[in-house]
């Protein structure tokens, strides 16, 4: 697990750092997927994303590196793709499409409404938020990616934990 600290959800960066969670890691088509699981076949799982929060908050990888696979490799691999995080207009759009299809989705249902709207009351300011959060994606570009990668992403802002299990014998 390697945790990134973030600010509150009501945070002008915070859009842009989900965008970049979905960018990351949202599916099998999402760059730290092929390049750990796929390509490199560092990992089993690989995942990202933040949480809504009240207060300064965590941004959380985590990895589950193929039996065999060093986890330091695996973090290293991670650490060279958000370093390098430069979206192309493809990755950017398919991000977007990724994220406002699931925010829609939610909308659909009594249960994903009332979440969606006590979400935004409690964490981001007021129920209003919600109906400018497709506006707010959509208005991200890849510098703002680029902008919040560098500024949240450093090796001073992160904790690593690395869960080993022991060998049965």
């Amino acid at each position: 697990m390697v945790a990134y600290h973030v600010p509150e959800s009501k945070h002008p960066d915070t859009p842009a750092l989900s965008l970049l969670g979905t960018l990351l890691s949202g599916g099998q088509s999402s760059r730290l997927y092929r390049r750990m699981v796929d390509r490199d076949q560092l990992a089993l799982s690989v995942n990202g994303s933040g949480q809504s929060s009240l207060d300064p908050s965590l941004f959380v990888f985590t990895i589950q590196p193929r039996a065999g696979v060093e986890p330091a490799r695996a973090e290293k691999a991670l650490y060279e793709e958000l370093a390098g995080i430069e979206p192309t207009p493809e990755e950017l759009r398919k991000a977007k499409n990724q994220f406002l299809a699931n925010h829609y989705r939610q909308l659909k249902t009594g249960a994903g409404r009332a979440n969606l709207l006590g979400t935004h009351e409690i964490f981001f300011g007021g129920y209003q938020h919600l109906y400018n959060a497709a506006k707010e994606i959509e208005a991200l570009t890849a510098a703002d990616i680029v902008r919040v990668a560098g500024q949240y992403f450093t090796e001073k802002n992160r904790t690593v934990a690395t869960l080993v299990p022991e060998v049965s014998k």
